[in-house]
């Protein structure tokens, strides 16, 4: 604004046409709107970004979450705090990620319910086989690979950078291609949190996910 009203009285005193200072501080305000924009627009941007990573960064904790329980002795009281965290962490970027769009909500979903998947009965039964005895250092079968959960995971990490391109066209793809997906695989579903078996309690070392499921599409 200031610079608009600049604009103008600097074309009445050089003597210019009035037409002509009023098209330089159009042209002013069309420049500082246009910024703006981007700015707005680049913000935005990053703010997705790092709500999506946070939530690729969260799901892979799954991951630490198994070995955690591998290596856990029979009195560990601090595991089933964090499981509960890791579970409450997921949905809510779960439920975020659906709310910023339901296509990639569902990619995530997709994502989350694989690693769940391959984590969640490798977690369980290593909870209740922990001892005091130290166990070896190894490579566990929760880590992404082909038959495991790497073409969620790699379709999610596509999924989001074709959502955050500035490109509408590919944007517009992305929407179609997970839209096309949705219709093939019937949609995703979220399991509740985990929860002691029946006749168990916590401390006696038997934890689970619920087995109910609600649909997200």
């Amino acid at each position: 604004m200031v610079a608009t009203v600049a604009l103008l009285v600097w074309g009445v005193v050089s003597g210019l046409p009035a037409w002509a200072g009023v098209i330089a501080a159009g042209i002013a305000a069309v420049v500082a709107l246009v910024s703006i924009a981007v700015a707005a627009t680049n913000a935005r941007r990053d703010r997705r970004r790092h709500l999506y990573g946070d939530a690729y960064r969260t799901t892979m904790s799954w991951i630490e979450m198994a070995y955690r329980a591998y290596h856990a002795a029979p009195d560990d009281r601090e595991f089933l705090a964090s499981y509960h965290k890791l579970w409450e962490d997921v949905r809510y970027y779960e439920g975020w990620l659906l709310f910023e769009s339901t296509e990639l909500g569902y990619s995530f979903a997709r994502f989350k319910d694989a690693v769940q998947q391959v984590c969640d009965r490798f977690i369980e039964q290593a909870w209740l086989e922990r001892s005091e005895d130290a166990k070896p250092l190894t490579v566990l079968p929760v880590e992404a690979k082909p038959e495991t959960f790497e073409m969620e995971l790699n379709a999610f990490l596509r999924d989001s950078r074709e959502f955050l391109s500035p490109n509408p066209l590919r944007r517009a793809a992305m929407r179609r291609r997970i839209r096309d997906r949705i219709k093939s695989e019937g949609g995703a579903h979220a399991s509740g949190l985990p929860m002691t078996k029946p006749g168990g309690s916590e401390l006696e070392g038997s934890i689970s996910a619920s087995g109910r499921t609600r649909p997200l599409i």
